[in-house]
């Protein structure tokens, strides 16, 4: 190196040999800005990997590393311009092995006689030839060393033997111990604190151990930051006056002359617990979580019209239009006589009626305002907010929740989702905010069951849509794409063949909103027998006679989606059922397999992680450097308490 003065960590990582510009914008794209951005891309996970001096069969099926010599490099092409390269290698004892790339026949060059290499992989034997799979072949001075091989989130345009190299050298030029300035609360006496010698094995351990305790130090620094970050916002909101909202003795008579039914066990808590808090004199904060059909919606509705009596606005913010008017809709027809009026803004109204709503709220004459993002616009505003309802909140970013709750003085918060949220992303999404949880389904609406049909079997489908209208019922036919160009398995082209049998619209995203209005109204009032769309169909449209959901190539939705669409049926007087069509996979079978709304949250944060499971704008989950918001529950759980602990 041709400086090797120790760095500063806020240095740019162009500081390094071998990072010029454009390897510094591919690091910058992934969150790496600064050295210490790159000291602290602490690898996603280990495996344990044999160094070995030759192949032998006791090591088949293991990872192993191994030194070798090209001895040869053929191209072979196969049919339908496929290609594969063979390498054969020479270990350093004799041993021959071979590692083979399919489809790149460009490296057939890359690989001459006589060059050494080190190549990681599966052991295996064809014959009684060696074979290693999936190889990673990398240059000696680039190979990892030791017993455990860490492996780091993709950094797009840079390979992963660079990224080592850059690493390793940064961790040998900065001066690490400013990375460490962390103090942690009490009660957590039993971790050490943070080390040099941590960093150093959080990417070259000597063993899985010490990687672990390493890993484990860091994400406890990780997880009270986060904590220590909500513990403000909470302790901020408590010292705060929110709006008073006491419950008159004529709220549960006027509750009762609103809801048709009585409340489960679940609800009735969660009432109880809302009116409490919402007494002051701190505004409350809950997420009121609960699965498909649990009554989440009639929870909100007893929390806003205490509101409003007590004499506060309710702004109910919902993630689409179609959601927006479906909320309006049902809403309003449970208010009705009720002397309540219900307002509802959505972008898609005309100016004059959008800036005639606005005016109504802003003089504080609407007290219950239904609405999308036209609710956070800065032209709306409220003469008194009370209560913000946001609804499937993982479909905005917190900056949008914050946005529309800073347009009332402190006001009380709910947000919902029906989508149940596993207890390690409810600490760390929602930290700030007291957990409900709905589960119990009022009595005679059991949860759809679930079955899989081969795509080829799609007659089968048929003639069930046909089963269920004959016997008074509908049916949804969710598609993943719209296809207005056609293609197999969109909506436009489903509809089409299924309207040469049935009654049936059509409904998706680009319809011109009168028209998907429309359609949805002509479904609800029975003037047609089938449905189709995209997953706009997953939330908004309620409609009790639809016994039957098909949903094509559910391979392509996530759990969460597939079991939101399977509670659009069945809420009627009859069970429903919901057909899921194409190839089965990990997500079909755990859907098929129960209606556990919570079960599945947990199944799906499991097979897709956190990060791509609510959305990167979520939450920063994709940001933890350490922290598993999925393995590191107690972790996360101990964290929290000390924090909160603490003065």
């Amino acid at each position: 190196m041709a400086d090797t003065a120790a760095l500063p960590p806020d240095s740019s990582t162009t500081a390094l040999d071998g990072i010029g510009p454009k390897a510094s914008e591919r690091l910058a794209a992934a969150g790496i800005a600064t050295l210490a951005d790159l000291v602290m891309f602490f690898p996603r996970r280990h495996d344990e990997v044999a160094e070995l001096a030759a192949p032998t069969d006791a090591m088949l099926g293991q990872l192993v590393r191994l030194q070798g010599r090209v001895f040869q490099s053929k191209l072979a092409w196969l049919p339908g311009r496929r290609s594969i390269v063979n390498v054969q290698f020479e270990s350093e004892e004799g041993e021959p092995f071979r590692v083979s790339f399919f489809n790149q026949p460009y490296l057939a060059k890359s690989y001459t006689v006589g060059m050494e290499r080190v190549v990681e992989g599966l052991l295996d034997k064809t014959g009684s030839s060696y074979v290693v799979k999936n190889p990673r072949v990398v240059a000696s001075d680039r190979a990892a060393t030791g017993p455990i091989l860490v492996r780091y989130r993709e950094v797009p345009g840079v390979s992963e033997s660079r990224l080592r190299g850059w690493i390793a050298q940064a961790i040998e030029r900065v001066d690490l111990s400013q990375l460490l300035d962390v103090s942690l609360p009490a009660g957590l006496g039993e971790f050490a604190q943070p080390s040099q010698d941590m960093i150093r094995a959080m990417h070259a351990p000597k063993d899985a151990d010490e990687h672990e305790r390493a890993r484990a130090t860091f994400a406890l620094v990780e997880a009270v930051g986060l904590f220590r970050e909500l513990e403000r916002t909470r302790r901020t909101r408590s010292h705060v006056r929110g709006p008073v909202v006491e419950i008159g003795a004529e709220h549960d008579a006027r509750m009762r002359g609103v809801l048709p039914f009585e409340w489960t066990a679940d609800q009735r808590h969660a009432v109880e617990v809302l009116r409490r808090s919402l007494q002051g004199p701190a505004p409350c904060g809950f997420l009121l979580h609960g699965d498909v059909g649990t009554g989440k919606t009639a929870v909100a509705l007893d929390a806003a019209l205490a509101t409003i009596e007590a004499g506060h606005q309710v702004a109910f913010l919902a993630p689409t239009e179609l959601l927006a008017e479906q909320h309006f809709a049902s809403i309003s027809a449970m208010l009705d006589g009720s002397g309540v009026q219900c307002e509802l803004l959505i972008g898609s109204l005309r100016a004059a009626e959008q800036a005639a709503v606005r005016e109504a709220v802003a003089a504080g004459e609407a007290p219950f305002v239904i609405g999308t993002h036209a609710l956070i616009s800065e032209s709306t505003s409220f003469a008194s907010l009370g209560l913000v309802v946001i609804d499937e909140q993982h479909r905005f970013g917190v900056e949008q929740r914050m946005q529309l709750v800073r347009k009332g003085q402190a006001p009380h918060v709910l947000v919902m989702t029906a989508t149940p949220i596993p207890r390690t992303l409810t600490l760390t999404l929602f930290g700030d905010l007291d957990s409900l949880a709905l589960r119990a389904r009022p009595r005679g609406r059991p949860m759809p069951r679930a079955v899989f049909v081969e795509r080829d079997e799609w007659p089968r489908v048929l003639s069930a849509i046909e089963r269920h209208v004959r016997r008074g019922g509908q049916a949804y036919v969710v598609c993943p794409k719209i296809g207005e160009d056609g293609e197999k398995g969109g909506a436009v082209r489903v509809a089409e063949d299924l309207a040469k049998r049935f009654s049936c619209r059509l409904v998706h995203g680009r319809q011109p909103t009168d028209e998907r209005r429309e359609a949805t109204a002509a479904f609800r009032d029975r003037e047609c027998d089938v449905l189709v769309g995209t997953t706009v169909l997953e939330v908004g449209v309620d409609v009790p006679a639809a016994t039957l959901m098909v949903v094509v190539s559910p391979e392509r939705f996530g759990i969460s989606t597939l079991h939101q669409l399977r509670g659009r049926v069945g809420r009627g007087a009859k069970r429903g059922v919901c057909v899921l069509v194409g190839t089965a996979n990990a997500r079909t079978a755990a859907l098929c397999a129960t209606d556990d709304g919570f079960r599945l949250a947990e199944e799906d944060l499991r097979l897709r992680g956190a990060g791509e499971l609510l959305g990167q704008r979520q939450s920063g989950l994709a940001d933890f450097r350490a922290l598993d918001p999925i393995a590191d529950l107690e972790l996360l759980q101990r964290a929290r308490d000390a924090v909160r602990d603490a003065p």
